[in-house]
């Protein structure tokens, strides 16, 4: 197989890709430095799945999304620390990376809470490399938290610098791919479905047809590509080209759904308490659709037993919502009405869902001359969101939800840690 030519320049522009490594462990551990070098694992909620593994525990063969109750022996066995999330926690040391990130870019995009995108300034193209040691260094030194940087002409490229550079532990977490630089070494070594997008499903189907590494799917001809994998399979390819087809988003963009969901800690046979937890479902999910600038004009409600044993039930409703909202009281009122609608006694159950949907823009939306405008509630809706993000905890919400819920993620291993605590800085002693 060889290259079709696609006719498409080569750009000699250079992006950076800052991952975080091992993200959540390392924020743990700035409050604990004594946990360096130290097995580290961090769960989920109800602290029932592996989420972040420290190198050393990698080097144990824990892999991720394990159960904790399997790997536990073991992790006991090598004294390994052990934390509940702390999403809190994580956020808040992100922006404050990101931060720092932003002062050395003239674009950059936040792809998840520890991955971001940098368009490479004037300044950093002279010696990338130093550029990135530099930026690597700074965060490190004003955040405490280690990155990997992948530097590329593209995302794709710069995605698998990244992940070089964290494995291999290369010299200062950098990685740079550069125009002119013969890759075939370094792409011969990443396995197909290693690249950003590809994925398992994809990645199954080319191994079927001899392209098990990424050098083979850089070389896999244009017209085969497209007719296999689609205008997004050959965007692709052309990144790891050096082509670059995905550019920097600055403008975070909408969700077009937003899910709050949650096993529970024990099951539950009651009405009341699945009430509880449809209305921190909903409260959760019209803070996100407040934050994002959105109204929903649907809303679904699922609750549903274990899978594992019988007999099961599980059930989804759905309710219009009017005209378009983002008034908590109304998202609350109709995820309530929803789940009376599907609530049956006599069952366990284990997990519910609020999912807000057909969003559309706060700012521009079509008034109804039927439903009543609900300024007043999203009003009350925004201040609670100002004076619960200023107290840095959830000082205003029902008061149903109020004390403590057994239905409420189990967090016995938290480490109750924020930035703002001074009283949990470590303290040095002479």
């Amino acid at each position: 197989m060889g290259h079709s030519g696609s006719g498409l320049r080569k750009t000699r522009e250079l992006l950076a890709l800052c991952d975080c490594n091992n993200f959540f462990v390392s924020c743990e551990r700035l409050f604990r430095p004594d946990l360096e070098g130290r097995p580290v694992v961090v769960l989920s909620s109800n602290d029932g799945i592996v989420i972040a593994r420290s190198n050393e525990v990698k080097a144990l063969g824990v892999k991720m999304g394990e159960p904790f109750f399997r790997v536990r022996p073991l992790l006991e066995q090598h004294c390994t620390a052990v934390f509940s999330s702390n999403f809190q926690l994580y956020e808040e040391v992100s922006s404050r990376v990101m931060a720092v990130l932003g002062r050395f870019t003239p674009s950059m995009e936040v792809y998840s809470i520890d991955e971001a995108f940098l368009e490479l300034p004037p300044s950093g193209m002279d010696d990338p490399f130093c550029w990135g040691a530099a930026l690597r260094g700074t965060v490190l030194r004003e955040t405490g938290i280690p990155l990997s940087v992948g530097i590329a002409p593209t995302k794709t490229l710069a995605k698998l610098g990244a992940e070089r550079a964290k494995k291999d532990r290369v010299k200062e977490g950098v990685r740079t791919l550069l125009p002119g630089e013969n890759l075939d070494d370094f792409l011969s070594a990443f396995p197909v479905d290693d690249v950003w997008g590809i994925g398992r499903r994809w990645g199954d189907a080319l191994k079927k047809r001899g392209i098990t590494t990424v050098l083979r799917l850089r070389d896999a001809k244009d017209d085969w590509v497209e007719k296999r994998m689609g205008v997004r399979g050959l965007r692709t390819v052309w990144e790891l080209r050096g082509i670059r087809c995905i550019p920097i988003e600055e403008a975070e963009k909408p969700q077009k759904s937003i899910q709050s969901s949650r096993t529970f800690a024990v099951p539950l046979r009651e009405f009341s308490p699945l009430a509880e937890a449809v209305t921190e479902f909903a409260l959760t999910a019209g803070r996100r659709l407040r934050a994002q600038k959105s109204r929903a004009s649907r809303l679904t409600v699922h609750i549903g037993t274990s899978r594992f044993r019988d007999p099961w039930y599980g059930r989804t409703a759905e309710i219009p919502l009017g005209m378009p909202t983002e008034s908590d009281i109304r998202l609350i009122r109709s995820a309530v009405e929803g789940l009376a609608m599907i609530y049956r006694e006599g069952y366990d159950y284990v997990r519910g869902e609020v999912t807000l949907l057909e969003l559309s823009s706060a700012e521009t939306f079509q008034l109804s001359l039927f439903d009543p405008f609900d300024d007043r509630s999203t009003a009350l809706s925004r201040v609670a969101d100002r004076l619960n993000r200023e107290a840095g905890r959830q000082l205003l919400r029902p008061a149903l939800l109020l004390g403590e819920k057994e239905w409420r993620p189990r967090r016995d291993s938290h480490s109750g840690v924020r930035l703002e605590d001074l009283s949990n800085l470590p303290v040095l002693s002479s």
